[in-house]
C-alpha cells in the first residue's frame, strides 16, 4: 500500500499539524469545523496550539468550543492560545481557556458582557425580555468564571461586564490575562 498524505483519518504528530485556527465569526459552522479538527488532533496527547483572529460571535457556539478545549485538556492535551490580530467578544473568552496565553505584538483583545442583537421589528413581551435577561445573566456569570480562572481581579471583571474593554498585548500582560508576547510565527 502506498503511503500518502491524503488520509485525514489518522492524526499526525508534527507540531505544524497540532495547530487549529479560529478565524472569522464564531457560528455553528465555525464551531463544528473547529471541534472536528480538535477531535482529530486530541487523539494523540500533546500541546495543541489555537491561533485566534476573530471578532467573536455566537455565545452558545463559543461555549461549545470552550467545552471541547477543556475536554481535550483532560485527555493530556494542554492548550496554548495565541491571538493573531484580534480576539474580540466571544473569541476573547475562548482565548482565556488556554493553559498558556500569548499575543502577537500588535494584537488586540476586547471583552464585554453578553448582548442580545435582535432583528429589526422584533416584538418583545415582558416574558421574552425576562427570559433574555436571565439568559444574559447566565452568560455573564460564565464569563466572570472564565476571567476569575485566569486570575483577573474582580474590579477589572466588573469593568468588563459593564461595557467594551479593549487592550493591547502589553496591557493584557499587565492585567495577568496574557503570559507573554508571541515571538514565533504560529
Amino acid at each position: 500500500m502506498e503511503d500518502t498524505d491524503e488520509d485525514d483519518d489518522f492524526p499526525r504528530e508534527s507540531s505544524a499539524e497540532r495547530i487549529i485556527r479560529l478565524t472569522g465569526d464564531i457560528s455553528e459552522e465555525t464551531s463544528e469545523s473547529f471541534i472536528h479538527n480538535l477531535h482529530k488532533v486530541a487523539e494523540i496527547p500533546g500541546e495543541i496550539n489555537v491561533v485566534i483572529s476573530s471578532d467573536g460571535g455566537d455565545v452558545e457556539e463559543g461555549l461549545r468550543i470552550i467545552d471541547a478545549l477543556n475536554i481535550a485538556k483532560t485527555k493530556g492535551c494542554p492548550v496554548h492560545t495565541v491571538v493573531s490580530g484580534k480576539a474580540y467578544s466571544m473569541a476573547a473568552y475562548i482565548f482565556c481557556v488556554g493553559d498558556t496565553r500569548t499575543m502577537y505584538p500588535h494584537a488586540r483583545l476586547m471583552f464585554h458582557p453578553g448582548r442580545y442583537e435582535g432583528s429589526d421589528g422584533e416584538e418583545m413581551t415582558a416574558s421574552t425580555l425576562k427570559s433574555m435577561h436571565d439568559e444574559l445573566t447566565m452568560f455573564d456569570n460564565t464569563f466572570r468564571s472564565i476571567l476569575r480562572s485566569v486570575g483577573v481581579d474582580q474590579e477589572l471583571i466588573e469593568q468588563m461586564m459593564n461595557g467594551d474593554v479593549y487592550m493591547s498585548a502589553e496591557e493584557a500582560i499587565a492585567k495577568g490575562i496574557v503570559h507573554s508576547i508571541e515571538t514565533q510565527i504560529i
